[in-house]
Parts: C-alpha cells; structure tokens; sequence
C-alpha cells in the first residue's frame, strides 16, 4: 500500500508517455504508486508501458478497450491503494519535488485540494497564469489544472469523475463538486511544479472537441451547480460597483 496513486490514463501518447514517466521517476517523495491505463491505443504506447511496469515493482498497467478518460480514471482510482490521488496526463510532466510539496501541503492541513503554479511547454512557453483558486473564482471559471492532489475518501463521496462530461470539462466538473457541494478547500503550493504540454490544435483532441461542445457543456454545469449564479451575480456587482469609480 502506497501513499499516494498517480492515475495516468493514456490514449495513443507513445511519443510523450516515457518523459512523463521520466519526471515520474525523478521524484524525491517515494512512497507512491503508479496506475497507468492503456486506454486502446493504436500506436506502440501499450508496448512502452509493459517495459515500464516490468522494471518498476510499484507501477501497474490496466489495459482496455478505448472507453475515454473518464472511465480509465475512475476505473484507476478506484483500484488505488493510495490514500491521497494524484492525476496525471500522459503527455504532461512533474519537477522532481512535485510530489513532495504537495503531499506536504495536505498533510499540514493547508487544503484538500493542492494545487501549484504550471508551467507551458511544447507550442508555447512561460508560465500559465490562473486566478487564485478560490471557491469563487472557481464558481466563475476554472482556475485548477487536473492534476492537483487531494484523498480518495474525498474523491469517493464526490462520486468520481461524472459520465455526462464525456465531451471534455470533466476535472472542472469534479472541482466545482468537491468545493460547491462538499465545502473542499483548495490550496496552492508557491512553486513551479507541473509542466502542462500545450500541443498545436490539429494533435490536441481535447481542445478540438471542448471548441465543439462549450456552449453545451457550459450550460449543463450551470444547470448542475445553480449556485454559481449566485457567484456570477457576485461579479456582476462588483464591476458595476468598481464601473462607478
């Protein structure tokens, strides 16, 4: 039994998947396991897995037919013997003390949700800028990355990442449910600890299909946490308020 699970799902990312193992592997926090999902990938990303898991004795591969992140993540969590969980695209990458600063930050009671600061990479570079994570900032767009740590009790009475988000805006869905409607706080470690790949918009399926269906899945979040209204009036006010001055 480890600490901390890292869930990596991974679906035809063989060209990224052994750096984001790399940084894995480069961590200074030991007491983690790795749960990697081949998610039906048709490129050699299965054959580069099995090589890891072979040689490192807390990793483990769950091998399935194409059923889409959502699924290989919740399927992953719930076969982790980690009390804490960590999400981590394939493509994706971690400084070598990520893991020990954010297990550090929970630990001390700081949140339940520790995020850091993220660096891009890839197509473009420099730091990524969000809004401070807070619950109302967070009512108003998303302002976490996935990957950021927290406990799987937490994760478990939240119900896990919902199906009706299969078309992208999942993490923001599982963000707002653990701090709108279980009070869950988030916390965010003052370092440089995630490096969020940003790809061109032909290799980025992801960008592609949230483009598609924002409007969509904007309106089913709005509809499934009607206290972001609240939120969003909030603002409204304010900028008036400020409008004045």
């Amino acid at each position: 039994m480890s600490m901390i699970s890292i869930i990596i799902p991974c679906y035809n990312q063989a060209q990224y998947i052994r750096e984001c193992l790399g940084s894995v592997l480069m961590q200074t926090f030991k007491d983690y396991e790795v749960i990697i999902v081949n998610d039906g990938s048709e490129d050699n990303s299965l054959e580069l897995i099995q090589r890891y898991v072979d040689k490192y004795k807390n990793s483990k591969l769950i091998n399935q037919e194409n059923k889409g992140v959502i699924f290989s993540r919740n399927n992953a969590i719930r076969q982790a013997s980690g009390q804490y969980i960590y999400p981590l695209d394939a493509d994706d990458k971690i400084s070598p003390n990520c893991l020990e600063k954010l297990f550090e930050a929970i630990i001390n009671n700081k949140g339940d949700i520790i995020t850091s600061r993220v660096m891009k990479f890839g197509e473009e570079k420099g730091e990524l800028f969000l809004k401070s994570p807070s619950k109302y900032h967070l009512a108003i767009n998303n302002c976490l990355i996935n990957s950021a740590l927290f406990r799987k009790s937490d994760f478990m009475k939240a119900g896990g990442y919902d199906e009706n988000f299969l078309l992208g805006l999942e993490d923001y869905d599982l963000w707002l449910n653990m701090v709108l409607r279980h009070n869950l706080k988030i916390y965010k470690v003052s370092e440089l600890l995630f490096f969020y790949r940003i790809k061109n918009e032909t290799e980025s399926r992801n960008k592609q299909q949230q483009k598609h269906h924002k409007a969509v899945l904007k309106a089913q979040l709005l509809k499934k946490y009607p206290q972001r209204k609240y939120y969003r009036f909030s603002r409204k006010i304010i900028r008036i308020f400020l409008s004045l001055f």
